[in-house]
């Protein structure tokens, strides 16, 4: 049930300037009456001092108690001198601080917000005060009427006050004129302000649905969707039919709006492309940005193939050999000449599957270049892979983001101006790397430089659009390297030879006891679900299993009894269930959990898995790699619980124990690539458990989803 209450600010525990979530403790009114209660919610520049009218609905939190839940807050007027001197004091009103608050209220008592409203000239009469602090007071007065006018407004519209805050901040007192001409700006400008919310909102302002903005806005939506699902462009043809049924839109008015986006430099209509689209499509459609990133990456591959100068090693094939005494394992001929390529060549691959050497190449690579006194780069996309490299090469590796030392303020600081300083980069976990950040490493290679790819390309493609690693082999534009020797020592594991059995389309061997590589055959979905829990709590754990740092529950799919969602709720109450929580439920102290998006400003990235160490006032701390990073209550939408997770999220990862369901309920994600990226993320045990039709369709299924990428089409033009 909705209450309503009065009080004054007492004090503010946390606030976000980003988007205004506070926690604040509020004296409740009449004057007097002495109850303090927490209050949480979204309010616009909170102060100690503030009068405060607030709608919202009581809550407890198990470990903070009863508070109340803000789901709206208005400000009331001050009345007494010394709330007023109060709420000057707290800095509200830049340039008043707590001396000069009682400078001001001493002079002009109870009146003092009528003179700063209505006539602050005479605050000239305050000793200190002179002509320019009082025009400083004026700017900032301003900013606060604006602000509370736009946040009254934007009520009407539905706004929400975290929405209001950030649309305010980029548009500041123009906000409502921006939002009544076209309300579709919001989903280009606004962070966290999309096609669908902006569309809403549209709807509220009265705007036709058959609006050129609207009609804009939605293809530069379908784009950016069509993006999140792989593809770097998508035909032109197969683009107006998806926009009209999706957006109800004429198909006369998408043409006329994607022609206007594409003289405005928002899309690229390529009819340089021939897409692949099953039907006569004479264009593809990109976003500016992958087609710029799509072009850059061809053009750099081959300028970086032409350019000489590189400075690889003298007798590429002398040096092999030389190495090659010093390894306790001699180099297979494919080996050899894996190594012979990548020292010889201004460019190369290193591609082939689990247990075929990929590790001890790299390490006979960075034992050549050392010798001759070159600078290599070790560098992988997320940071899970990064330490696992360097782990293994026993040399510094960094994430791909750190080696172009990029930053939330400047971006990525090494580019063709700046370039990287090396003779040789080595990208590890290359399967991983997509469009736009493959064009920004190849910008920034300096002329001399090598680079070297190593990946697995029978792993599914990366998460962000295109499959540049494939696309690349593809091509045959750059010279490769295929390993299929499955060596002695990973012959013994049935892990890797199951794995490559997979990839072959034949299904793994499977033997009791204490193996690497197990089958448990259960029909029922709930079953499953009940053997999952019984592993990672009782059977792993009893083998010297860590649920939290060893084992990982993998899933194709998020949704349904198997999904990722279910799989992650009914492991927290396993394994967590006294933990304690967010105020939300999602979260609690101890939970494993997963970033899932890319924060430059954190230096954390998408996948990467940690541990909450604490949860204070609705901030959450998550030690990351022994780094501890705090998220406000409203950056939590960035975590998930990874006590399972989607094998796309696992890339890049090694796991001592993978646990994963295979059943038809997952029918439309049964592929063959996907069971075989799950596979090669086990260390020591494989436990797969479900239905052995199930099992048969994804190794039988060699069909992946199609990606619209013209990579491999550019980089077979002379």
């Amino acid at each position: 049930m909705q209450v309503e209450i009065r009080g004054s600010v007492e004090r503010v525990v946390f606030y976000n300037q980003d988007n205004g979530y506070a926690v604040i403790r509020v004296s409740i009114a009449p004057p007097g009456h002495g109850e303090l209660v927490t209050v949480t919610g979204n309010f616009a520049n909170i102060h100690e001092g503030q009068l405060l009218l607030i709608r919202g609905k009581w809550e407890e939190h198990p470990k903070y108690g009863k508070q109340l839940k803000a789901a709206s807050s208005e400000a009331l007027p001050l009345h007494s001198a010394q709330a007023v001197e109060r709420y000057l004091a707290s800095g509200l009103v830049k340039g008043i601080g707590p001396v000069m608050a009682k400078k001001i209220v001493s002079k002009f008592g109870a009146e003092t917000m009528r003179i700063l409203d209505e006539d602050p000239s005479r605050l000239s009469q305050v000793e200190g005060i002179g002509a320019k602090k009082i025009a400083g007071l004026q700017r900032s007065l301003k900013e606060q009427t604006e602000l509370k006018e736009v946040m009254i407004a934007f009520q009407e519209f539905e706004i929400s006050p975290p929405y209001a805050m950030k649309i305010y901040k980029q548009y500041g007192a123009r906000s409502i004129e921006i939002l009544k001409a076209n309300p579709y700006r919001l989903a280009e400008d606004v962070s966290g302000i999309g096609f669908i919310k902006a569309d809403a909102i549209a709807s509220r302002t009265g705007i036709s649905r058959e609006s050129p903005f609207r009609a804009e806005a939605g293809i530069l939506y379908m784009l950016e969707r069509l993006s999140e699902e792989g593809h770097v462009y998508y035909p032109h043809d197969r683009l107006m039919d998806e926009a009209e049924k999706a957006l109800s839109i004429p198909r006369e008015n998408l043409a006329r709006a994607s022609a206007a986006l594409g003289e405005r430099g928002k899309i690229v209509i390529d009819k340089t492309i021939s897409p692949d689209s099953g039907k006569e499509d004479k264009a593809a459609v990109y976003l500016k940005a992958l087609h710029d990133a799509e072009v850059e990456v061809a053009s750099g591959l081959k300028t970086l193939l032409k350019t000489r100068g590189h400075a690889n090693i003298p007798d590429a094939a002398q040096a092999a050999a030389l190495v090659q005494k010093e390894l306790p394992f001699g180099l297979s001929q494919k080996q050899l000449q894996a190594v012979m390529g990548a020292t010889g060549e201004k460019a190369f691959i290193v591609t082939g599957g689990p247990g075929v050497g990929k590790t001890t190449i790299i390490k006979a690579i960075l034992n050549i270049y050392k010798r001759w006194g070159k600078k290599v780069r070790l560098a992988a996309p997320t940071g899970r892979a990064a330490k696992r490299l360097s782990e293994l090469s026993l040399e510094e590796a960094k994430t791909i983001h750190r080696l172009l030392e990029y930053t939330p303020a400047q971006g990525f600081r090494r580019n063709r101006l700046y370039p990287i300083d090396a003779d040789l980069v080595i990208l590890d976990e290359s399967s991983m790397i997509d469009t736009a950040l493959m064009a920004r490493i190849v910008s920034a290679l300096p002329p001399k430089c090598g680079l070297i790819l190593v990946g697995d390309s029978n792993q599914l493609p990366s998460v962000g659009p295109g499959n540049v690693l494939g696309d690349i082999i593809a091509s045959g534009a750059v010279p490769a390297g295929r390993l299929d020797e499955i060596f002695r020592q990973s012959r013994e594991s049935m892990i890797v030879v199951n794995a490559h059995r997979i990839n072959s389309g034949e299904m793994p061997y499977f033997h009791g006891g204490a193996g690497d590589f197990h089958f448990l055959r259960i029909e029922e979905s709930q079953a499953v679900l009940e053997k999952i829990v019984e592993l990672c709590t009782k059977t792993l754990p009893a083998r010297g299993l860590d649920p939290f740092r060893d084992i990982q529950v993998l899933s194709p799919m998020h949704k349904g009894v198997l999904g990722v969602a279910n799989l992650n709720r009914t492991l927290q109450s396993a394994l967590n269930k006294a933990g304690e929580q967010t105020g939300s439920g999602i979260f609690r102290v101890l939970d494993k959990v997963m970033q899932t998006k890319n924060n430059y400003e954190k230096d954390i990235y998408n996948g990467d898995v940690g541990r909450i160490t604490d949860i204070k006032s609705g901030a959450i701390t998550v030690d990351f790699y022994g780094r501890n990073v705090v998220y406000a209550p409203s950056d939590t939408e960035e975590l998930q619980l990874a006590y399972a997770a989607s094998v796309h999220k696992s890339q890049g990862s090694e796991y001592t124990a993978v646990v994963m369901p295979v059943v038809t309920e997952h029918f439309m994600l049964l592929q063959r690539n996907l069971l075989y990226t799950a596979v090669t993320r086990a260390k020591r045990l494989m436990v797969l458990i479900g239905q052995p039709k199930a099992l048969a369709i994804s190794v039988k299924n060699a069909k992946t989803a199609l990606r619209h990428t013209a990579l491999k089409k550019r980089l077979m033009e002379s």
